[in-house]
């Protein structure tokens, strides 16, 4: 990845990780088989040391995946609009890593899991949620390594 221009802005690791794991979605990133990025809205959970998230059995991702694991993702959290600076407050993190297609039927049950408790946390075990989990069939669960991991913040300055 490269080094940040406004270095003044970097994160350190820790809060990175922390923007990552809060923020609700974020953009996945391939690359398509000319070479050109395909970016596609994603929601997110970091479980067990990678970021994982889940899809249809069919598409472009899946394809580009398959051809070419190299991916990017990138989350944004803490958004504010500061107006009369024409700036904004945010924290960003982003990520470059291989996504795989995971196989283990114990660890697609274990991400759905994580994925279901980061978004609907008070529904987990319920009658919806195991019928939720009877479709995990017709889904793919797929892991991102976190090869690098980089977040930047603006914290702005308020307008008086």
């Amino acid at each position: 990845m490269n080094t940040l221009r406004r270095i003044d802005r970097k994160t350190s690791d820790a809060d990175a990780m922390r923007i990552l794991q809060d923020s609700l979605y974020g953009t996945l990133a391939t690359v398509n088989e000319d070479g050109s990025p395909y970016c596609v809205p994603m929601s997110h959970v970091v479980w067990n040391g990678a970021l994982y998230f889940h899809c249809a059995r069919a598409g472009q991702k899946l394809e580009n995946v398959r051809r070419d694991a190299r991916a990017f993702y990138s989350c944004v959290l803490d958004v504010q609009i500061l107006g009369p600076e024409f700036s904004m407050k945010y924290s960003s993190c982003a990520v470059e890593g291989r996504v795989a297609i995971v196989t283990d039927e114990a660890e697609r049950e274990g991400a759905m899991r994580a994925l279901c408790e980061k978004y609907c946390a008070g529904h987990v075990d319920t009658p919806a949620y195991h019928r939720t989990m009877g479709v995990m069939p017709a889904v793919v669960m797929l892991r991102m390594s976190l090869d690098e991991i980089c977040g930047k913040a603006n914290k702005g300055k308020l307008s008086d």
